[in-house]
């Protein structure tokens, strides 16, 4: 198994206040490669239109070491690490021009039917295909604690441009969202160097959005939830510095 690899340079529109590369979009620059990988190792999205079934993102655990900046060009790699009987374990490794860790990550990915949103066995609905057994962050992908106390909430509604092709909420966003709900002097003074993320439900365009954060020092974590009736769609945590 090759890794699958993509030279990227930060343009102006992906940068933050401080000029480097937002967090959110990392998650993005994954899906996208993940999807060329999977395409290219017969098992992507055509694949699975054609027979029903699809790949669904359902834990991340990230790790920063820092964010590119502005013009800065990076190299990001991915490749399938392990699986379980109904899921894919994916890597995501950024560096920079001189090989230095920028940020990387390990995802897992449930294999569903399109029609039941069930669960399905990867063994016989998916081509064979072989793993590299390199881990970048040794996780069992645990869910996140729920907070015990609401330090802050935010809440929203689900905007048409968070809907992608399966007419739900792309899980991209859910990381932004959690991100955004903690105060702004906070915000605005601490970067995001890890996050651990795990994803239960869709959300959909009728769903108001409720995110309810716990802040612990440098730790906050986060339940994301319909507003109407408190189902949730992801756990978060972040550790910032």
């Amino acid at each position: 198994m090759e890794k699958c690899t993509l030279s990227r340079t930060v343009k102006i529109h992906e940068c933050d206040a401080n000029g480097v590369l937002r967090f959110d979009l990392i998650f993005d620059l994954f899906q996208d490669l993940a999807d060329t990988h999977a395409a290219a190792m017969g098992l992507g999205y055509e694949y699975g239109i054609s027979r029903g079934i699809g790949w669904v993102g359902a834990n991340y655990a990230v790790k920063v070491e820092r964010m590119p900046a502005l013009n800065e060009s990076f190299t990001l790699a991915t490749w399938p690490s392990d699986k379980t009987l109904i899921t894919g374990i994916r890597e995501f490794s950024a560096i920079d021009e001189q090989g230095k860790p920028l940020f990387y990550a390990s995802s897992q990915w449930a294999l569903i039917n399109l029609a039941t949103k069930r669960p399905v066995k990867i063994e016989g609905n998916v081509p064979a295909y072989d793993v590299l057994p390199e881990r970048m962050v040794e996780t069992a992908f645990a869910n996140p604690a729920l907070p015990e106390r609401t330090d802050f909430s935010a809440a929203f509604p689900v905007r048409w441009s968070e809907i992608d092709l399966n007419k739900h909420v792309n899980n991209t966003n859910y990381p932004l969202w959690a991100s955004e709900a903690v105060p702004r002097d906070f915000r605005a003074a601490h970067t995001i160097a890890e996050a651990d993320i795990a994803f239960k439900k869709p959300a959909v365009f009728t769903d108001d959005i409720v995110v309810e954060t716990e802040i612990s020092g440098l730790e906050t974590k986060h339940v994301i939830k319909r507003a109407s009736d408190g189902t949730v769609f992801a756990r978060v945590r972040f550790l910032w510095i």
